[in-house]
């Protein structure tokens, strides 16, 4: 047992066991980069999708993984003897144990690396505009959108002002790229993935009368029902199109009718003038909302490492001091 203990803390056991997981990381970006079809479905952390479409094509990843979990067994080992040594040594410096602590971060790290790996989750895409949208048990709606732009046209800085309400208390936060909303004590966030702005109303003069309507309104002409049935940009028009499905009592069918936007492009239906003046639209997003139970132990693991960092730096400037 002791030349198994004795092998396990062995810094020159970390050392080797980490070359070669940095060997096997760089093997396998070159595996995925040139076989990309065979890593079809996998996203993100989700180290499920190996375990669940075994090939021998990711022995790499298999092999990797044990040696992951070997590298923490030595670091665990390597930090816990460590401490036995300086507790026996009496020593009461607390910068002292410093490097333990960067070794506790390591090993929190792995640990949320294979937590966030098997049971992260991430929701389908979901467009929030001014409206209130059901994700979960929250509610979510966008009340501002701030975009800036570099020269060449590509996007600087996007700033979306959201609102987030669940069990009737609303709370205020800010979503950009690089920024996402973070709830749950960090277990779930939600992440930008688009922005602009959506059709929220369009605006029809129907024979004098401005009135704004919605998609899937239906509306009275001539006493015959009217659907306002989409709103789309065809390529033969090149400009906004509604779609309108109105009720022929005489014959007792639908006739549609499509309305391209502007003054000049007035339809009749149903014996009366129509015409699409407008679009009213509203700042949106797309998000997707990601749960990931790992964030509580990645916010440990950086609290390791700083503490870690400071009393290490804190021993060495002491020492240059001294000398």
């Amino acid at each position: 047992m002791k030349k198994v203990y004795g092998f396990l803390k062995s810094q020159k056991t970390g050392i080797i066991i980490g070359f070669t997981v940095t060997g096997l990381l760089i093997i396998g970006s070159l595996i995925m980069n040139f076989y990309p079809e065979s890593y079809n479905g996998l996203s993100g952390e989700d180290i499920t999708f190996f375990f669940n479409n075994p090939r021998p094509i990711h022995i790499w990843f298999y092999i990797m993984f044990v040696g992951f979990a070997m590298y923490g067994i030595c670091i665990f080992f390597c930090t816990v003897d460590s401490i036995i040594r300086k507790i026996r040594g009496r020593a009461r410096k607390v910068p002292l144990y410093g490097a333990p602590i960067v070794h506790i971060g390591f090993m929190v790290t792995l640990v949320a690396h294979l937590v966030g790996g098997i049971w992260s989750e991430s929701g389908m895409p979901i467009t929030i505009a001014d409206k209130w949208v059901a994700s979960g048990e929250y509610e979510l709606k966008v009340t501002d959108l701030k975009t800036t732009s570099y020269p060449n046209g590509m996007p600087r800085k996007i700033t979306a002002q959201m609102k987030i309400r669940k069990d009737g208390e609303e709370i205020d936060e800010t979503l950009g790229y690089n920024n996402p909303v973070v709830f749950d004590h960090g277990t779930k966030e939600i992440l930008l993935r688009n922005y602009g702005n959506m059709p929220n109303s369009v605006v029809l003069n129907i024979s004098g009368r401005t009135r704004a309507l919605k998609i899937n309104d239906v509306i009275e002409i001539n006493e015959s029902k009217v659907l306002l049935a989409n709103l789309y940009l065809p390529p033969q028009f090149r400009r906004p199109v509604i779609h309108l499905v109105s009720e022929d009592k005489d014959n007792q069918q639908y006739n549609q009718t499509y309305v391209p936007i502007g003054k000049q492009n007035s339809q009749k239906v149903n014996g009366e003038n129509v015409t699409f003046e407008d679009i009213s639209t509203s700042p949106a997003v797309v998000v997707t909302v990601k749960e990931n139970p790992s964030i509580p132990l990645t916010l440990v693991a950086i609290g390791c490492f700083g503490t870690g960092m400071l009393l290490v730096i804190f021993r060495t400037a002491y020492k240059m001091v001294r000398v």
